[in-house]
C-alpha cells in the first residue's frame, strides 16, 4: 500500500517482524526541478549555436552537467545512505542492514519520546549559559552514536531517532517519516 508522505506500510501474514514492509521514498522534486532548468538552457543554447559553434555547446553542455551535479549532490548523497527499507524482519538504511530483532524494544520506546530537531533547538534556545556548558561537558563525555548507512552527519531537511542494539550500540538513523519509522520498527520488533 501507498502512503501519501511518500512512505508504503504493509501488513501480510508472515513469522517474526517480517509482516511489516516500510519503505521511505525520497523527495525528487528538487532533482526534477535542476534537470528540467538545466535541459532547458542546454536547448535554448543549442538552438543558437549548433551547428556553427559546436564547440561552444559541448563547454556548456559539459559546465550544465557538473553545475547539476553539484545542486543535487545532497539529495544523491541522501539517495545513497539514507533511504530507508523494512522488509522480511530486516532494517536497511542505505548500503547497511540489520536485523530488526536486534533492536531493544526499551530503545524504540524511549525514541518515540525523544524531542525532535526543531523542539531540541526551541530548548537550547530557553537555556543559561551554564546549563549549556554543563550539557557541552556532559555530551563531550558520552560516546556518540554512529550514523546508520553512513555518511557524515544527518543531511539538512531530516530528522534524527536514536535506537539501541542488544549488543548495546547505539545507532542514529536519518528519516523524513520519523513517527512513521518508528511504528513500523515497533510492530516488527513486537510480531
Amino acid at each position: 500500500m501507498g502512503g501519501t508522505d511518500g512512505f508504503e506500510v504493509g501488513a501480510p501474514a508472515a513469522p517474526y517482524g517480517q509482516a511489516v514492509v516500510y519503505q521511505e521514498k525520497l523527495p525528487r522534486r528538487w532533482m526534477i526541478a535542476t534537470a528540467v532548468v538545466l535541459g532547458v538552457w542546454v536547448v535554448y543554447q543549442a538552438s543558437i549555436l549548433l551547428p556553427e559553434d559546436s564547440t561552444v555547446w559541448f563547454i556548456i553542455l559539459g559546465f550544465s552537467t557538473v553545475l547539476g551535479l553539484v545542486f543535487n549532490a545532497v539529495p544523491i548523497s541522501k539517495r545513497i545512505y539514507n533511504r530507508i527499507y523494512l522488509r522480511d524482519g530486516r532494517l536497511t538504511v542505505g548500503r547497511e542492514t540489520i536485523p530488526v530483532k536486534s533492536l531493544t524494544v526499551d530503545s524504540l520506546r524511549e525514541a518515540r519520546e525523544q524531542p525532535t530537531d526543531a523542539e531540541f533547538i526551541a530548548s537550547l534556545a530557553s537555556r543559561s549559559r551554564e546549563e549549556l556548558a554543563e550539557m557541552r561537558r556532559r555530551s563531550g563525555a558520552t560516546r556518540k552514536p554512529r550514523i546508520m548507512g553512513g555518511g557524515w552527519s544527518v543531511p539538512t531537511g531530516m530528522d534524527q531517532v536514536v535506537v539501541q542494539t542488544a549488543q548495546g550500540e547505539s545507532l542514529l538513523i536519518a528519516t523524513h517519516h520519523r513517527e512513521a519509522l518508528l511504528d513500523a520498527l515497533m510492530r516488527a520488533r513486537q510480531n
